[in-house]
């Protein structure tokens, strides 16, 4: 008689993974992204770095200006559109000027070349429009929902003088340290979104509290400053309606490049308002808790970091043709979303890091009615952070593949775009996770 065979022993299905398992492969594509892409990764950490500190700093001045956020009610609402502005407008810039070299159409940052003198033009000429066009929506947004204003003088003040002197000196400084990046071999799109929007921050700031202080001291002149700057603006549009070209949308000309982003960035200029009427009314928790002030530009800008350094990259392969158009999560699509996370998951944690360390060494953790632990600060930037990247990177996608399919430029369309939503979603995101753990 034959034995039984004895049952064998089950063994455990092949195609189900431990947690742990999972876990250990997926740091492990990261890692093998993150040695693959080197370089990239490099060159973005590098300019993220310098953001974050060049925006700790703007963040220093705002944290001392809590009475001046008091004292002229609405201020704070220029604020995410001004930065928004400044970043827009440089960080466009810069994209346009690293795709005409990936494209061979400049070859050197000569003020001769035409291509480099358009865009210095329309960059100044987009800023005194957009500076009028902010300070109109503001007051005309502040008052429409019955929060305090300073009236419209003062906005279009406050507005214009902030928005060009920082306009101007970023524009040069875009110029510079292009040139110094090309020569040096450095991918422009990788270090000038975060670059510049670092510069912009830590001289935008500054120039809007230069601005009250000539509105709050000068104030007999506000009206005059405003009616100027309106004529200016009016003379402006009238300018570019006129104006003949040989081809209308040629690549690089100033009438392309101003009536191409001119829409754009006033529609994210208005995004970016609202972004600054949820700052106004929690803008007593804010000045209560100063630390929070020095965070918020620079939480938002490296939110706009993030989104624009993918934004410029799939705007360049768009332009070569190495991307196409369709809507697909491709293996190149999903390299440029993974070095996103890679900068994301260290940049957030050493934005909270650095704010908190500014913050005692300028004495203004101890200035507010309350204070805030490093830990929660790192906790507070990262885990807001997070889930920030986690849209915009989709975000971005989207915006950068709809702009070229119906023919506009990436460099002009997307950048503002994806900045005014990063700001908003910043905004909510930050302020979410401040209200869910307490804080305000």
């Amino acid at each position: 008689m034959r034995k039984k065979a004895r049952p064998a022993e089950q063994e455990p299905l092949t195609g189900e993974k431990t947690i742990a398992e999972s876990v250990y492969e997926i740091a492990k594509s990261v890692l093998v992204q993150a040695k693959e892409n080197k370089k990239d990764i490099k060159q973005s950490s590098f300019a993220l770095l310098l953001s974050v500190i060049t925006g700790t700093l703007a963040g220093i001045f705002l944290g001392h200006a809590q009475e001046t956020l008091l004292l002229l009610p609405g201020l704070i609402v220029l604020i995410p559109a001004a930065l928004g502005m400044r970043g827009n407008i440089g960080a466009a810039l810069g994209a346009r000027l690293a795709t005409a070299l990936h494209l061979g159409t400049i070859d050197s940052f000569s003020p001769k070349n035409k291509i480099i003198r358009a865009n210095i033009y329309s960059s100044i000429t987009l800023s005194l429009l957009l500076s009028v066009f902010l300070a109109f929506f503001a007051e005309i947004l502040t008052t429409s929902l019955g929060m305090p204003s300073m009236g419209i003088a003062s906005f279009i003040a406050i507005s214009v003088i902030g928005g060009m002197i920082a306009g101007v000196v970023l524009i040069f400084i875009t110029i510079i340290t292009s040139a110094a990046a090309y020569r040096r071999g450095w991918d422009l799109d990788n270090i000038h979104a975060p670059l510049i929007t670092a510069f912009g921050d830590l001289f935008t700031i500054p120039s809007l509290l230069l601005a009250t202080f000539i509105v709050q001291g000068y104030n007999f002149i506000v009206i005059d400053i405003a009616v100027i700057a309106v004529i200016l603006a009016v003379l402006n549009l009238f300018y570019i309606f006129i104006r003949k070209e040989e081809v209308i949308y040629r690549s690089g000309s100033y009438k392309t490049i101003v009536m191409q982003s001119v829409l754009i960035l006033a529609a994210a200029g208005a995004i970016d308002v609202l972004a600054g009427i949820m700052l106004e009314s929690k803008v007593h928790n804010l000045t209560a808790i100063p630390i929070l002030l020095v965070l918020l530009p620079v939480f938002l800008e490296e939110g706009g970091n993030i989104g624009n350094t993918l934004a410029s990259r799939i705007g360049t392969k768009l332009h070569l043709g190495t991307l196409n158009t369709k809507l697909e999560v491709g293996k190149e699509v999903r390299k440029e979303f993974l070095i996103s996370y890679i900068l994301s998951i260290f940049i957030f944690p050493i934005t909270g890091l650095l704010v908190y360390i500014f913050s005692v060494g300028f004495g203004i953790q101890h200035i507010g009615v309350q204070t805030m632990s490093l830990q929660s600060i790192v906790f507070i930037s990262a885990f807001a952070g997070y889930i920030l990247t986690t849209i915009i990177v989709i975000v971005t996608f989207l915006i950068s593949i709809a702009a070229f399919k119906f023919g506009f430029d990436p460099d002009n369309v997307t950048l503002p775009l994806v900045t005014a939503i990063a700001d908003v979603l910043g905004v909510i995101s930050l302020l979410i996770v401040l209200s869910v753990f307490g804080v305000i």
